[in-house]
């Protein structure tokens, strides 16, 4: 009999494990996993929501400052100066550049607008800012496209009511048509409240917008990975356990930017680096990280510019602290022990109690995966390891240890 419960529940437990397996590499099981994340992640938002301290500064501010426009060539800065800074920014190899205003001098194109082109193509990822009008109220006509909508991402994972995202009424103005083939479109717009839009509405659609085209590349995080929730709890989750919390119609509001690093685009257009850059911003630029570039000011009673509120808002993002998620080992090696779980219920728990007991070990491991991630926002996904405890449970219910009989003796003992 032992030998057959062995067989029964090895049988069981290796069809299930196969089974869940391709069914979470389809993603057919991903709800499940995610509804477990926001449960752990609403229960820690407001440490989730609070920066690490000592972390180094991943965000850099290029700023064209209003109050030097007098050295540019014109203002806002002609496609030249562009070039220039950007050819500068060349040996810091940064990760993404971003560049929140719209780049576009009118039609015709002015001179060394290709320049400005070949100047972005050594940039790993590009993303350049769509202006948008944001609608007033809800959204009843299709907006206005421009014909770039092809231009512009989708998100494919979203959870949550559509109509809480901001829509917007229309495309103003988009970046140079030279500029498009080597760069990614982001959607660039500012709330009434003042905050920025993570996804923006159009027609059942969620587009994202530059703040989340930045992220999105900065965490290498296609958008069939990419997650958006909105509503309560509304979130983000992207790669690398990058964590964006959002309003909850899905947008971020505004940030201190006194904690932005900033490099002054002049001393960018100096010719070299020894010329115009102090020891101190090539440290600050170093390697690896989010340049946002755009026309700046410092008056005080002014909304900020949309570049430095693009700065502020990555700078505090990037602060957060990361979901951890188990490794794949990690993760075979919590599946061994539900097996072995499993295991113990067939053979050493009673038959009327194999029920019992994997309801009991489930809710357990639930309760240690909860506090675990309570202490370092470590979690592991449960579909397969609670899976693998069931099967376990209806096993050792249907063919588990009996009644344990009592010998003669014990019997002729308890009627006396």
């Amino acid at each position: 009999m032992i030998w057959v419960r062995l067989f029964i529940l090895s049988a069981c437990l290796g069809a299930t494990g196969w089974y869940l397996e391709q069914e979470q590499r389809a993603a057919r099981f991903q709800r499940v996993d995610d509804f477990f994340l926001d449960f752990l992640v609403a229960n820690a938002r407001d440490r989730l929501s609070q920066p690490e301290s000592g972390q180094g500064n991943p965000v850099v501010l290029v700023s064209l400052r209003a109050e030097q426009k007098s050295e540019y060539a014109s203002w806002p800065a002609p496609p030249l100066d562009w070039q220039t800074i950007l050819k500068g920014l060349h040996p810091f190899e940064p990760s993404v550049i971003v560049i929140p205003d719209t780049l576009f001098w009118g039609s015709p194109a002015p001179e060394f607008v290709p320049a400005v082109s070949e100047a972005l193509l050594p940039f790993t990822s590009v993303v350049l800012g769509v202006e948008a009008q944001l609608s007033q109220g809800s959204q009843t006509a299709t907006p206005f496209m421009g014909r770039i909508e092809d231009h512009l991402p989708q998100f494919q994972r979203v959870d949550g009511p559509l109509d809480s995202a901001p829509s917007f009424s229309a495309l103003v103005s988009a970046p140079d048509p030279k500029l498009r083939a080597q760069s990614e479109l982001g959607i660039a717009a500012v709330t009434m409240e003042g905050g920025l839009p993570y996804a923006l509405r159009a027609e059942g659609k969620l587009m994202p917008s530059v703040l989340a085209q930045a992220l999105a590349r900065y965490s290498n995080s296609p958008y069939a990975f990419h997650r958006l929730r909105l509503g309560p709890g509304a979130a983000a989750y992207l790669g690398q356990g990058l964590f964006v919390p959002l309003e909850i119609d899905g947008t971020v509001k505004s940030q201190d930017d006194k904690k932005v690093a900033i490099v002054n685009a002049l001393d960018l257009m100096t010719g070299g680096l020894a010329d115009g850059l102090s020891a101190a911003d090539q440290a600050m630029l170093g390697k690896g990280k989010i340049i946002v570039i755009g026309s700046d000011h410092q008056v005080t009673g002014q909304a900020p510019s949309l570049a430095r509120m693009h700065a502020a808002a990555l700078t505090h993002l990037l602060s957060l602290p990361r979901l951890q998620r188990l490794s794949q080992i990690q993760q075979w090696i919590t599946c061994g022990l539900a097996a072995l779980s499993a295991f113990w219920i067939v053979f050493r728990v009673r038959r009327s109690r194999a029920l019992h007991a994997g309801i009991a070990l489930i809710f357990t491991a639930l309760v240690v995966s909860f506090l675990v991630f309570q202490s370092n926002f470590l979690w592991c996904p449960p579909t397969l390891p609670a899976a693998l405890i069931g099967v376990g449970a209806v096993v050792g219910l249907i063919f588990g240890r009996g009644q344990v009989q009592s010998t003669p003796e014990e019997s002729s003992s308890a009627s006396q």
